[in-house]
């Protein structure tokens, strides 16, 4: 049997039909900020299929829904105008990836543990599984994934995103370890030292040693002992990391032309001056 809509609710100043509200409520409860329609489906079981999907467009057109992708639809706050609405892009990955494994990584994890300065434009999601397509845009906010093998998805943690949700993120030592394995993704090499320098404190040496052991990159072996050096981070890992490295040079900025000298203590061609990248951390 289909559903009636026979009935409508009052919620804040939006009006909503009595499933509608129903599915708002039950979610709500759940303090699930998102469902899908599969999920819709099962709490209104006498309705069909295409009944149910005819009340999400309806919910979404109402103002009452933010649909993320297909199938996926976010509740938008009562009191918020549904026009300009779109909820904090960190609490949205989850919702995004469904079943797949998944972590806040790259530049985005940098800002999750404070140590940017300047915002993301795109939220970087580290997931287990390849997703097609892997960059999305819903409104003018954009989402990439970025796959990562059984041996580099390790490492994460939940973090405070606001006052109320958390959000699984690197934890601080797998992020330096994935943004020194692609600067690209990270900001370049030099936003990656300021935020090393910053949070020099901070880190755990023996788990970012571990993870540099696990992680199995002689890119980030190089990059890490190198920045260390350079800011002067004197820690006894650096010894170990010289006895990890391999004698063959890497970029130490990918992003960058190969030129540059030749570090033969790290093997590292120095495609970007020392200036360049402690300029912005001693200024």
């Amino acid at each position: 049997m289909d559903m009636k809509y026979n009935e409508n609710v009052k919620i804040g100043s939006k009006t909503v039909l009595s499933q509608g509200a129903e599915v708002i409520r039950h979610f709500n409860e759940l303090n699930q900020s998102a469902f899908t329609l599969r999920e819709a489906a099962e709490l209104l079981k006498d309705s069909s299929h295409e009944a149910v999907k005819k009340m999400m467009r309806d919910m979404v057109q109402r103002g009452l829904l933010l649909r993320l992708k297909d199938g996926v639809y976010w509740i938008i706050p009562y009191d918020q105008p549904a026009a300009g609405y779109f909820p904090n892009t960190h609490l949205v990955a989850r919702y995004l990836v469904g079943e797949v494994k998944h972590y806040i990584g790259y530049y985005s994890a940098l800002e999750l543990h404070s140590l940017i300065t300047q915002p993301s434009f795109r939220e970087q999601i580290v997931v287990n599984k390849q997703m097609k397509p892997a960059n999305l845009k819903i409104k003018d906010n954009k989402f990439q994934f970025i796959y990562h093998n059984e041996h580099h998805f390790f490492g994460t943690t939940d973090v405070w995103v606001d006052s109320f949700n958390k959000a699984t993120c690197s934890d601080l030592e797998k992020t330096f370890v994935d943004c020194l394995f692609k600067p690209d993704y990270s900001g370049g090499i030099t936003e990656i030292a300021k935020a090393l320098y910053k949070s020099r404190d901070r880190i755990d040496y023996k788990k970012l040693l571990s993870y540099c052991q696990r992680f199995q990159s002689q890119s980030v072996i190089k990059r890490l002992g190198f920045l260390m050096d350079l800011l002067e981070i004197n820690n006894p890992i650096v010894n170990k990391l010289r006895t990890l490295r391999s004698p063959s040079f890497i970029l130490l900025e990918p992003g960058y032309e190969k030129t540059g000298s030749w570090n033969s203590k790290w093997y590292v061609q120095q495609n970007i001056e020392n200036t360049d990248i402690t300029s912005p951390i001693y200024s």
